[in-house]
């Protein structure tokens, strides 16, 4: 077994000799190692990258004996807690500055901001109920439902027809419905299309805005999902 043998000076391996064991060493050390002076050695049979002799022992530097002396750098997700490194857990948004956790307030709102764009969209296409005749079925608010109802439209009221046959619709179990609509019918559909487009913008509109006015607190708990369905319902 090799047996490193520490300076207590400056704890630089002086000598590498080879023992039977580091009982054995530690029991005879002139044995092994005839310029042994124990006021001046340390032995291990482990070489140590940053050693340190606390009690008389041997031992490698933790990372805060490190940090102290200027031979760790904290890494992005660690801060100094009563005197101890301690490692937290960091949004994407947030980082460590001088010992203090910290929210980059620009890319957290760009953030929400980007929930509350997909949240409207996905309001703005969500289906709605249409009655008709006293049943109600469910109409998608998609572009293409849109654009189609308006098409239709503007078709009957140039052939001056008052019905349009076979519109489809769709029930709560997803079966499909082909219904005939009257031109009445067309334009109050049409107007719930618009209204519900302009409830989904106007919501996220609204919470966007309101986003610089919030604390950094309030902006690490900010539930896009939660706000804009209780902004939404209350439009």
């Amino acid at each position: 077994m090799i047996i490193n043998i520490y300076d207590k000076n400056n704890l630089q391996v002086i000598a590498h000799p080879v023992a039977t064991s580091l009982e054995d060493f530690k029991d005879s050390p002139v044995l092994f190692y005839p310029d042994w002076d124990s006021t001046r050695h340390v032995c291990s049979n482990t070489e140590f990258q940053n050693p340190i002799l606390a009690a008389g022992t041997i031992r490698e530097m933790t990372k805060e004996e490190l940090y102290a002396v200027g031979k760790y750098t904290l890494a992005d997700n660690e801060l100094i807690e009563n005197n101890k490194i301690k490692t937290v857990e960091l949004s994407e948004c947030e980082y460590v500055e001088n010992n203090t956790i910290k929210l980059n307030r620009e890319k957290r709102i760009e953030q929400i901001k980007n929930e509350l764009y997909e949240l409207r969209l996905a309001y703005d296409v969500a289906p709605f109920e249409f009655e008709v005749g006293g049943v109600k079925y469910l109409q998608n608010n998609r572009s293409i439902d849109q654009s189609n109802l308006t098409r239709i439209v503007v078709m009957c009221q140039a052939m001056k027809k008052t019905e349009f046959e076979n519109w489809k619709f769709y029930t709560k179990d997803n079966t499909e419905k082909y219904v005939n609509l009257t031109l009445q019918d067309m334009m109050k559909m049409a107007n719930i299309m618009q209204l519900h487009t302009t409830k989904a913008m106007t919501t996220e509109t609204l919470l966007s805005h309101n986003l610089e006015n919030l604390t950094d607190a309030e902006l690490k708990e900010y539930d896009a999902k939660d706000r804009y369905e209780k902004a939404y319902k209350n439009m």
